[in-house]
């Protein structure tokens, strides 16, 4: 398996101008490779939950625009700094709303970043999206974004991609029965799974049973931990916030917070053991979107318990900061 790891924490808070600080720490902690995100339709991006109220989300949106709309038009650029690092692109993600009105739109982005992705030398698309819509979702709505899925899947198999559907809390997807529906509408041949342990933790997800279930359709990992009632005395020490705040990524602070691997409640060895069943050996990455921590500090505390608290050595080997 090879070991990524998420360029959020640089990124995130309007901060596009530390994507090369993030690729030199990224590289020097260990990492094999990064995920990138984005760009976004401006009209889809807008219906995320809390896009159009909330500052910070804004600034992340522009910091995610701003290396993805950068890379997109110069995707050898990308591949050949990523080499320059020792690092590949482990995937390519975009989120889209599947919406009538955005459809034209999101067919040219979705064909630019397959294009982007496979010259960069990712074999990874990740999709996801799907906002909630205010009476709730029916059938109809189920049925577009497979059929739009299923087309995303297809046009990513014949670029030689590998098209996996990443779960995710604030969508019409982010609770079990709809997420098991869309993945019956769907071709398993053309949209595999990305199941990332906190998204699948924030809804109501077995999450062992979800990972058993779909096994055999996983093509990417996301591995991200989640702490409840998080000790902010402790977090103080370290330079971060003494008290929580709702401003934090998908505004859910105050209940959830996302920490460094093995910090938290999600039972990575159970996880893993399901993986090493079914013979899965493609990327696992930490999805990390945000620390109370130093950038370096999370990134190395993060590899070195993938390395010593589960045994997993990337194409690396135990070289970098965390070996």
């Amino acid at each position: 398996m090879k070991l990524g790891y998420n360029l959020a924490p640089w990124i995130r808070y309007g901060h596009p101008e530390s994507f090369h600080r993030a690729l030199d720490e990224i590289s020097l902690t260990g990492w094999d490779g990064v995920d990138l995100a984005g760009p976004f339709v401006a009209e889809t991006y807008a219906r995320r939950p809390g896009a159009t109220t909330d500052a910070v989300s804004a600034m992340a949106r522009r910091s995610y625009a701003w290396v993805a709309e950068t890379y997109v038009r110069r995707p050898g650029e990308l591949r050949s700094l990523l080499a320059l690092h020792g690092l590949e692109l482990a995937s390519w993600y975009c989120w889209l709303s599947y919406l009538p009105e955005c459809r034209d739109q999101e067919v040219e982005l979705i064909r630019c970043v397959i294009e982007a992705a496979v010259e960069a030398g990712s074999k990874v698309l990740l999709i996801d999206g799907g906002p909630r819509p205010p009476a709730g979702a029916g059938e109809a709505d189920y049925q577009r974004v497979a059929e739009f899925a299923n087309q995303i899947g297809a046009w990513a198999g014949e670029a030689g991609l590998r098209c996996c559907w990443h779960q995710h809390w604030g969508t019409m997807f982010e609770w079990a029965e709809p997420f098991d529906h869309l993945m019956a509408l769907t071709d398993p041949a053309l949209v595999k799974f990305c199941p990332d342990t906190a998204q699948l933790s924030m809804g109501d997800f077995d999450v062992r049973g979800t990972f058993r279930k779909y096994a055999p359709r996983i093509g990417h990992v996301h591995f991200k931990d989640l702490d409840v009632n998080h000790n902010w005395e402790v977090t103080g020490r370290h330079s971060g916030p003494k008290t929580w705040g709702d401003t934090g990524g998908y505004r859910v602070d105050s209940r959830w917070r996302m920490v460094e691997l093995g910090r938290g409640l999600i039972d990575f060895p159970a996880i893993l053991a399901i993986l090493r069943e079914v013979g899965y050996d493609g990327w696992i990455v930490d999805d990390f979107d945000y620390s109370a921590y130093a950038t370096q500090e999370a990134s190395i505390t993060c590899l070195r318990y993938l390395r010593e608290g589960l045994g997993l050595v990337g194409r690396r080997g135990n070289e970098g900061w965390a070996g």
